[in-house]
């Protein structure tokens, strides 16, 4: 598996504020945000979900596709540039001890208020 530099996933991570604010999210407001990773072995798997858990993410499912075990994780968070990066220092950290390979994050986008009058 190819290690991704610590710096390309916080630049994805950046992207991904920018793209989120740049269709109205509200990126400071909490909401469920999925993570995958993926693992040569099964046992690397679960010892990085169990320091994730730790953590306070919650392990969503572990499974094997082909030759990679693919770990799912998710935690209730916002998206603003610092916390995003917070989270994606963190969980590459974490996978990276254990030999994987984090491959992002994902989620909804929460609407601002809408300010319309209908009257």
């Amino acid at each position: 598996m190819r290690e991704v530099p610590l710096a390309e996933h916080l630049q994805l991570t950046a992207q991904s504020v920018e793209a989120n604010l740049g269709h109205g999210d509200q990126v400071g407001a909490p909401r469920p945000i999925d993570h995958t990773a993926a693992f040569r072995s099964r046992r690397a798997a679960v010892a990085a979900g169990e320091e994730l858990t730790r953590a306070g993410y919650r392990v969503d499912g572990v499974y094997r596709r082909l030759a990679t075990v693919w770990l799912e994780f998710s935690a209730m968070t916002a998206v603003d540039h610092a916390t995003a990066a917070a989270f994606t220092r963190e969980v590459v950290g974490i996978i990276g001890r254990h030999g994987g390979r984090y491959d992002g994050w994902g989620g909804f986008l929460v609407p601002g208020e809408d300010t319309s009058s209908t009257s």
